[in-house]
Order: C-alpha cells, then sequence, then structure tokens
C-alpha cells in the first residue's frame, strides 16, 4: 500500500441557496453559500471559513483553504471582493457553480490555510 499524496483536484460543484437555520433574510433579500473568502496580493481568491451550517459546507465538496476559481463559469481571479459577493449570492433556492482547487474531500487535518491577513475578505 503505497501512501496516498494529498494532491489538489480540480472540483466543480453546484451549491444550492439554502437559508441558514436561525438567519432570517427580509423577503426579496439575496443569500449566498456560507463562505468567507480573503483576496491575496496576487488576485487569488482563497475560502478562509465556512459557516457550520452553511450549504458550501453541507456539500462536503469544497473546504476551507480552497483557491476559489470560478464562480458560474466566470474567472474571479483578480477581482473586486465585493463584486465576487455578488456573483455568489442570489435567490433562495436557486443554485450556483463553484469551481474550486485544493485538497480531495477526504477529512484530515488541514495545514496550509492560506489566510490573507489584512488582505480584502468577503462573505457570500
Amino acid at each position: 500500500g503505497g501512501k496516498s499524496a494529498r494532491q489538489k483536484v480540480h472540483k466543480h460543484v453546484l451549491i444550492r441557496r439554502t437559508i441558514i437555520p436561525g438567519s432570517q433574510p427580509g423577503p426579496g433579500s439575496k443569500i449566498g453559500i456560507g463562505i468567507s473568502f480573503g483576496v491575496t496580493a496576487k488576485g487569488e481568491v482563497f475560502i478562509t471559513g465556512m459557516a457550520p451550517n452553511g450549504p458550501a459546507k453541507a456539500s462536503g465538496q469544497i473546504r476551507r483553504g480552497d483557491q476559489l476559481l470560478s464562480v458560474d463559469g466566470q474567472d474571479v481571479k483578480g477581482w473586486d471582493v465585493n463584486d465576487i459577493v455578488k456573483l455568489i449570492v442570489g435567490d433562495p433556492g436557486s443554485s450556483v457553480a463553484i469551481d474550486a482547487y485544493g485538497l480531495g474531500t477526504e477529512e484530515g487535518g488541514i495545514k496550509e490555510s492560506p489566510r490573507p491577513s489584512n488582505n480584502p475578505a468577503g462573505l457570500a
């Protein structure tokens, strides 16, 4: 049995925007998928956190530390945080397609967690 290298994979995930229990968005308000992210100096977007009961975490597909490549087919590298948020949020019950690049879905300690400090951060 060889040891499996923890290699990064490209993930294409469809996530349904569902209202997180306990949060009460007003009528007609747009909701996201429960991720926070930061943008590095190079313009790369990394997921820095996930709402414990949010749709993104529930999907089991994407995780903290993943690089966010595109939202609904739109490449987000170099984008302003607020514009990325606008892409991710939408009507409750609708779905958003996320492309991410990161470690596979097997559980394990995450050593590398890019923490863009004092860089722009968004929540969606």
